[in-house]
């Protein structure tokens, strides 16, 4: 056995990584800031594109510190103190992430870069008290350190150039991760646990929808497309749910998820779409934002949800892939559809229709289909 905790019979996540995770959806609460105010009833060019530059990098270190946690996580003190120090270093970018692509773009570097080397060292303690057990760990703590290294290179130039140069450290760190999935095949994840703490994160997320949707009521007037924005925002955040969980015990089954590459970055576009939706539902309610942007927004945040949830599926149980398909386009022709609605509040009842006929056809083309051949006994 790797860690005391891996693949542990009956193993949940630690009160550490739930709390963990609630640190990690508080700072990007602070990401998703520009998304939720509007000027003169729109969202700048500007806005949307800093949200998914800000996020990925955030987003990568949850993950990276997730799959470390998955095979090596001991729940000992010293392991403990260790992910205090991450948590305490990623509530301290969050005061840099609002104006990260700006005046604090090197104190956000700076705090990235600090986070990737403590997760470095992770992997490389690893590797050297478990040696050729687990060979990979010095591999991924290598991936980490030289991505961090060209991030933190961006320091050096000006212009576009720096924020090339940070994100190309980004990618040259997950592409390296992935290439090395022929390594980390023989540990394969613990997949009950990664499906866990994936769906927790989900949950969470929902969670702050509706403290969005809450808060966003308490200084409207009332009126009725006020009540269709907050009856259908609520009943949306539901069958998302629905949708998410209701066959979430088949990925937990899958025996094809032992690297868990389509599980993982899905997930980045899962995530994003769930907080654009999240930020969808306050607008609909407050009936600020302009028509056109609000179906731009629509659009791209029930797209990521959709291909979030589905690849993995898609994946993992052959026998689903032409249902999968087919049940992905006839909802999001339904989400353009209703973005043509007369106001923003009848489009989102148009998508929550669309999210509930995707319940439907899930359970009519998807799940009685057997896949018994594709799971792990």
């Amino acid at each position: 056995m790797l860690a005391t905790l891996y693949q542990a019979k009956n193993r949940h996540a630690t009160w550490l990584e739930l709390f963990f995770d609630l640190v990690f959806v508080a700072v990007i609460g602070v990401i998703t800031h520009d998304l939720a105010h509007t000027h003169d009833g729109h969202i700048s060019v500007e806005q949307l594109l800093k949200f998914p530059l800000v996020f990925i990098p955030v987003w990568w270190i949850w993950m990276t510190h997730t799959l470390h946690a998955n095979r090596f996580d001991t729940d000992s003190r010293g392991n403990r103190l260790v992910n205090l120090a991450i948590m305490g270093f990623l509530v301290v970018l969050s005061t840099f992430a609002k104006d990260s692509l700006g005046e604090d773009f090197a104190a956000f570097v700076i705090g990235y870069c600090v986070i990737r080397a403590v997760l470095m060292f992770s992997y490389l303690h690893v590797h050297s008290t478990k040696g050729e057990q687990v060979v990979f760990a010095k591999d991924i703590g290598l991936s980490i350190g030289i991505g961090a290294f060209i991030s933190l290179s961006s320091l050096m130039f000006e212009g576009n150039a720096k924020f090339i140069l940070f994100y190309a450290g980004v990618v040259v760190d997950m592409l390296w991760q992935v290439a090395l999935r022929h390594k980390t095949v023989n540990v394969p994840v613990d997949r009950a646990h990664l499906v866990e703490r994936s769906g927790l994160l989900a949950i969470i997320i929902l969670g702050e929808s509706i403290i969005a949707m809450v808060a966003s009521l308490s200084d409207v007037n009332w009126q009725f497309e006020t009540i269709v924005g907050a009856v259908s925002g609520f009943a949306l955040i539901g069958a998302i749910w629905w949708v998410y969980f209701d066959s979430f015990h088949m990925l937990e089954q899958a025996a094809r998820i032992k690297t868990a590459n389509a599980f993982i970055y899905s997930h980045l576009l899962l995530c994003m779409g769930l907080l654009i939706l999240a930020n969808l539902i306050r607008h609909a309610i407050l009936s600020d934002l302009d028509q056109s942007t609000y179906g731009l927004l629509a659009v791209t945040g029930l797209v990521f949800f959709y291909l979030g949830k589905q690849i993995p599926y898609w994946y993992a149980f052959p026998p689903w892939r032409r249902a999968i398909v087919g049940n992905t386009t006839v909802c999001i022709g339904l989400t353009v559809i209703s973005t043509q609605l007369p106001s923003i509040q009848w489009s989102l009842v148009g998508m929550m229709i669309a999210i509930m006929v995707y319940v439907y056809l899930t359970h009519k083309r998807i799940l009685s289909v057997a896949v018994d051949e594709y799971t792990a006994h």
